[in-house]
């Protein structure tokens, strides 16, 4: 699996981050070196860290193009051979010439300032070849800091699209929960009132073609105007009297929420509540408030609840959508008061945070 745009390696990558580790770096490995050829000398303390600055300066320069190197070559995916063989060779390659100019980059300032002899090219392959072996976990080290990064990338993208069949699912869920009543109603109505069957299975089509709405959300009043249609071909099914209310605020008319989100909240009113009176009232009212919209969908309700035809899934998943969408900043609360079944969704206002964006 190839990742073509890894944000987390080009995050790393910023020249800022990369320049703080290896000085880091640097202060971590003085006290070794100097306790080893200057032990003693702290006059000589703030040289050595000079100098190991200036010998880790290629490593800084060469971590973008291994860390790239790293994603080219990703371990754990059924190639470990492979790619253990790439990042060998480019190691074999990388270590002694990162070294070689850290040494030769130290002995050069030391020859501008001080004025000393260069060193002779043995003497310079000799320190090279001995240097680099202590330099192998300096190039681990940055590969396996890539290969996290890589592994970090990955588990979100898999988190992402787990997230996004997660929520396919659900919504495929709420679909047929609703065909379901909705089908056996048409059934019973077909018996009594052949045209009243005709204009309901109308009506149906309508619906069904909106909540085929490819977009995961979609405005307010397009999710009202859903709710106007569910109502309409419920007075089609369940002839009584409805008094069928809407109050929006207007700032909450511009607000974004979920495709067919109310959906199963209408259903379960209708369905569940008005069938068993023949007649009651169903509001839907939706403000916004601090930063968040409230939706609340009440309806009247008999004392004695009967048992539903449905699979009972409908408010499950408007829960479990919510929390796919967006986490814990979203909940879905329901209450009987005043002989009225309460639904009340709460959800971030997507239009503040646009303009607080």
């Amino acid at each position: 699996m190839m990742i073509k745009s890894n944000p987390s390696i080009k995050d790393f990558r910023a020249w800022r981050t990369i320049g703080v580790a290896w000085c880091i770096a640097a202060c971590c490995y003085t006290p070794a070196v100097w306790l080893l050829d200057k032990a003693g000398d702290w006059k000589a303390l703030p040289v050595t860290l000079a100098t190991m600055v200036l010998f880790f300066t290629p490593w800084a320069l060469l971590t973008p193009a291994t860390l790239r190197a790293s994603a080219l070559a990703p371990l754990g995916t059924g190639r470990n051979g492979r790619s253990l063989a790439m990042l060998a060779l480019l190691g074999i390659a990388t270590i002694p010439f990162a070294t070689a100019s850290g040494l030769l980059l130290q002995q050069g300032v030391a020859w501008t300032i001080h004025a000393s002899e260069a060193p002779a090219f043995t003497q310079l392959v000799r320190g090279t070849a001995i240097t680099s072996f202590f330099s192998v976990p300096i190039y681990v080290a940055i590969v396996g800091i890539g290969q996290v990064l890589i592994w970090t990338e990955r588990s979100r993208e898999r988190e992402k699209m787990r997230a996004d069949a997660r929520l396919e699912a659900l919504r495929a869920r709420i679909g047929p929960h609703f065909l379901f009543n909705a089908l056996t109603a048409i059934g019973e109505l077909a018996h009594r009132d052949p045209d009243g069957t005709q204009r309901a299975i109308a009506g149906l089509a309508d619906i069904l073609r909106g909540t085929l709405i490819a977009d995961e959300h979609h405005g307010l009043g397009d999710e009202i105007a859903m709710a106007k249609d569910h109502v309409e071909l419920h007075r089609l099914l369940i002839p009584g009297k409805l008094d069928f209310h809407v109050r929006v605020s207007p700032d909450a008319w511009r607000e974004l929420i979920p495709t067919a989100i109310l959906q199963p909240l209408i259903e379960n009113a209708l369905v569940h509540a008005l069938n068993s009176l023949g007649q009651g009232r169903l509001a839907i009212l939706a403000q916004v408030d601090d930063g968040l919209l409230h939706i609340r969908v009440e309806n009247t309700m008999p004392a004695i609840i009967r048992p539903s035809r449905g699979t009972g899934s409908g408010l499950a998943n408007v829960r479990e959508r919510l929390a796919a969408l967006y986490g814990g900043k979203a909940e879905l609360r329901t209450m009987i008061a005043a002989e009225q079944f309460v639904a009340e969704l709460s959800l971030p206002a997507s239009v503040e945070a646009k303009s607080a964006a």
